[in-house]
């Protein structure tokens, strides 16, 4: 009897042990499943962070919707009945916080050129980038000075188309009268006038500018009589070297506008004549101008009066010459401006040997049109066309220029 009860107390563990491993066994999980449920605790956690980026993106879309329209509608911000414009966007400022900062434009590629779209057909212009392109057209015009220690290289081709009729003598012999007879025969000339040219400016202290001017001449002519001849000649060379120097001599006040002197003297080293051809030089002349502009931007306009002193060379004397001119420039879009003017000259008669050349003084006038655009921040685009007014005006002309800054 006692030997059974030892027996049983020594098989309760080992059941016990047995039934606890049979638990085990039944509760342990297979690798499958433990990465099944791995991954379905990532989608929850993922799900639950989209779900918070979206109300959070909602949030700042509410928050940039209220800046708009307290942008475009300023006087319906959400501010108290009577509170002052500044008090407004402080009240703005305070509701949206972590909103951030809205830029009237967005900034373009390297022309400079800036420019969002609001709505369907509005644009907000940045008003930095127009400012840039009319005042590029306005330096290039010489109605504004380069800032201290800047410098721009311009080089410009410029090609002009002149057309003169004028009376000639003229020796004939007929079979009727073989003596020769002198008669005043109709000569038509033409020229194809084109110009190479580079122009130096660099911005001086006291508000001034020196400036410097180098050209190439190229020109072909051609002369048709009533009488059947006709000759045609080309002829190339440097031009005349020009230097000047431009002072600010009073800022823009009220109703005063700003005041642009400049004096430049040219050294009349250039070739006067090629192959029987007449270039456009070979003559000294000391020329000022006074020019003043008025600005109300995106507008801009200026005038101009200047008059020419003319030396003597071998006997020959071109006329002095003055002239007058009314330009205004439009900053039409963000990088593009355009010109409009007008210029009225006025040339005195040639002399030869101390005595005037009668019926050789020309009045003539110009009608200028250009535009500019801004092709990278330091590179601007420069186009102007001429229409001639007048029997001794040039019949037309233009030209192209590519203006750089080194600032």
């Amino acid at each position: 009897m006692k030997w059974q009860k030892t027996r049983h107390a020594r098989m309760i563990p080992l059941a016990l042990t047995g039934l606890l491993l049979a638990g085990q066994a039944q509760t342990a999980e297979t690798p499958a499943q433990k990465r099944e449920k791995q991954l379905q605790e990532r989608l929850a956690r993922s799900d639950a962070q989209a779900a918070a980026l979206q109300k959070r993106i909602e949030q700042l879309e509410k928050q940039v919707a209220a800046l708009r329209g307290t942008i475009a509608h300023p006087a319906v911000a959400s501010a108290p009945v009577g509170a002052k414009p500044a008090t407004a966007a402080a009240t703005v400022a305070q509701a949206t916080p972590s909103a951030p900062p809205l830029r009237a434009s967005t900034a373009q590629s390297s022309g400079g050129s800036s420019a969002s779209r609001s709505a369907p057909g509005k644009f907000e212009v940045d008003e930095e980038a127009a400012q840039r392109a009319l005042e590029r057209t306005l330096t290039q015009s010489g109605a504004l000075l380069l800032p201290l220690r800047t410098i721009e290289l311009t080089p410009s081709y410029s090609y002009r188309r002149t057309e003169v009729s004028n009376s000639v003598p003229a020796t004939i012999t007929t079979a009727t009268s073989p003596s020769p007879t002198v008669v005043l025969a109709n000569q038509r000339t033409r020229r194809n006038e084109n110009i190479a040219r580079l122009d130096l400016r660099a911005g001086l202290p006291y508000q001034s500018q020196l400036e410097f001017s180098l050209p190439y001449n190229y020109v072909r002519s051609s002369q048709t009589t009533d009488l059947g001849g006709t000759t045609s000649a080309n002829g190339s060379g440097i031009g005349d070297v020009t230097l000047g120097l431009a002072k600010t001599l009073g800022r823009e006040n009220g109703w005063r506008p700003d005041l642009i002197g400049r004096l430049s003297y040219n050294f009349g080293n250039g070739r006067r004549t090629d192959n029987n051809v007449a270039l456009l030089g070979g003559y000294r002349q000391l020329q000022a101008e006074v020019l003043a502009l008025k600005r109300q931007d995106p507008l801009a306009f200026f005038a101009s009066a200047f008059y020419g002193k003319t030396w003597e060379k071998d006997g020959v004397k071109p006329g002095d010459v003055a002239g007058l001119s009314l330009s205004s420039v439009l900053a039409a879009s963000p990088a593009t401006s355009l010109q409009f003017g007008f210029s009225q000259i006025y040339r005195k008669d040639q002399e030869l040997n101390g005595a005037k050349v009668a019926g050789s003084n020309q009045t003539y006038g110009v009608i200028n049109l250009g535009a500019s655009s801004v092709l990278s921040r330091d590179m601007t685009l420069v186009s102007q066309f001429g229409i001639g007014l007048g029997n001794d005006a040039p019949k037309y002309n233009f030209t192209v220029s590519f203006p750089i800054l080194f600032r």
